[in-house]
């Protein structure tokens, strides 16, 4: 079994160097370009990113995408 400090090194290894919040409210049309934009740009980076989208009731087919 890995001791605890070994655990808490992988766990750090594993996260995301940066997390990305997206509030979106009828966003449908915007998101394939945000999305595009956000990835280029992430992977550019060259870290770790995790993307984290809310949805605030949009009436259009944000959610779904």
């Amino acid at each position: 079994m890995a001791a605890p400090d070994e655990l808490a090194a992988d766990a750090a290894a594993l996260a995301p160097a940066i997390s990305v919040v997206i509030p979106l409210f009828n966003e449908e049309e915007s998101i394939p370009h945000l999305y595009r934009a956000l990835t280029d740009a992430m992977e550019a980076y060259g870290r770790p990113y995790e993307v984290i989208v809310v949805d605030d009731g949009s009436r259009d087919r944000s959610f779904a995408l």
